[in-house]
């Protein structure tokens, strides 16, 4: 048996673990308001959420007591959560909410500046290719077209000078 302070040492230790869980919930509740596939797939993120809770209060009663598991230890983490949920909850769900549109807001504008300068990128090569095709097929034919049309003409001229 453990003395009363250390006994009140590990309930407040397990209370940690519950104010833990309140994080870990205010987290899920976080990305299931932000994210539609979070909403769609709700059944198996509340299985997920319910594996990481239960992982996260077997690791916390293994760190306190070695999985000796009490009553107590059980409404430690529900006073925690409660603690946790009725006190500072509503700041840390603001604030994660607002850290998660200022993510993907930046991932979305980070994602339209990459396909601007991909865009961009596309036009400059081929518009250069373009060009390129133009003096290498298009100019040497002109060239070549011009070449026969003078021709053509010194010879109309030099016909034309033999008749008078």
């Amino acid at each position: 048996m453990l003395p009363f302070t250390q006994e009140l040492g590990v309930f407040y230790s397990t209370i940690y673990g519950g104010i833990a869980v309140g994080l870990l919930f205010d987290v899920y509740r976080s990305l299931r308001n932000n994210f539609k596939i979070v909403r769609y797939l709700s059944l198996f993120f509340d299985a997920l959420f319910w594996i990481i809770v239960t992982i996260l209060t077997f690791i916390t009663i293994n760190a306190v007591e070695n999985f000796d598991l009490r009553y107590y230890h059980i409404i430690a983490l529900f006073i925690g959560f409660l603690l946790y949920y009725s006190t500072i909850s509503k700041f840390i769900l603001t604030g994660l909410n607002k850290l998660i549109y200022l993510i993907t807001n930046l991932f979305k504008k980070t994602v339209c500046y990459i396909v601007s300068i991909l865009n961009n990128l596309y036009y400059v090569i081929i518009y250069s290719m373009h060009l390129l095709f133009d003096i290498i097929f298009y100019i040497p034919n002109m060239l070549l077209a011009t070449r026969k049309f003078i021709k053509r003409k010194s010879v109309g001229r030099l016909k034309i000078k033999k008749r008078v």
